[in-house]
């Protein structure tokens, strides 16, 4: 586990001396790593077991330079895979892969959407908007570092479960969902800040959420839902 969060932070402190990572967000099941070491290691909270890192650029982007992150990636040891079908580039090392995803704005696109900026490609998922507006900073061992708030990133699993073909896959964000959720709800500021966020998304997710809480987590959905 440590020598893939070497590789992680090998390439974040590259991001950030390029002056890069600042315009980035860390999603993904990789925020558990970090939500870790923000509650002093709460065991309530899954140990990683993926080897995925997922960074959010966000729209509209701001990046204020141009680098070139495919060719800093490579640098890195890092190959470039690209998919014939999609256009997708990610970018692939034997102990970590990196994709970069955007929030779709509107109905999600089938074709990545071009970051100039940084020479790279992102894939246009739905329901990343949230992790964009509720975000953020941390510092550790020497990076800031951009990442959602747990209570959107509960709120977020909960959404994007539904979606999951994979049993497998679903299960693990509704048990890291449920597990980061019922932890939020022992502090009364993060209490608080989950009902917030609950409370400024469409009428829809906010169904959506209720209807797996029932089962997943009465107390978060008697928390959520109450008058």
């Amino acid at each position: 586990m440590e020598e893939k969060y070497e590789l992680l932070a090998a390439v974040l402190k590259e991001l950030q001396a390029k002056g890069v990572l600042d315009g980035l967000v860390i999603v993904g099941s990789w925020c558990q790593y970090y939500y870790r070491i923000l509650f002093d290691n709460a065991p309530e909270i899954p140990l990683l077991r993926t080897l995925d890192i997922d960074l959010l650029v966000p729209n509209p982007s701001r990046f204020t330079t141009k680098v070139d992150v495919s060719a800093l990636l490579n640098q890195l040891g890092f190959d470039n895979d690209f998919d014939h079908m999609t256009g997708l580039v990610k970018y692939v090392h034997p102990d970590l892969e990196i994709q970069f995803l955007t929030p779709a704005l509107g109905r999600a696109k089938d074709t990545p959407c071009e970051i100039k900026q940084l020479n790279i490609n992102a894939e246009s998922l739905a329901y990343m908007k949230m992790l964009q507006d509720y975000k953020f900073s941390m510092t550790h061992k020497g990076l800031t570092l951009w990442l959602p708030e747990p209570e959107a990133y509960t709120l977020h699993k909960i959404l994007i479960s539904i979606k999951r073909k994979d049993p497998a896959k679903k299960e693990k964000d509704l048990m890291a969902a449920k597990s980061i959720g019922e932890l939020c709800l022992e502090y009364e500021t993060r209490r608080q800040r989950l009902k917030t966020i609950y409370a400024h998304l469409p009428k829809k997710w906010q169904r959506t959420i209720s209807d797996v809480l029932k089962q997943l987590s009465p107390a978060m959905f008697s928390f959520l839902t109450a008058g």
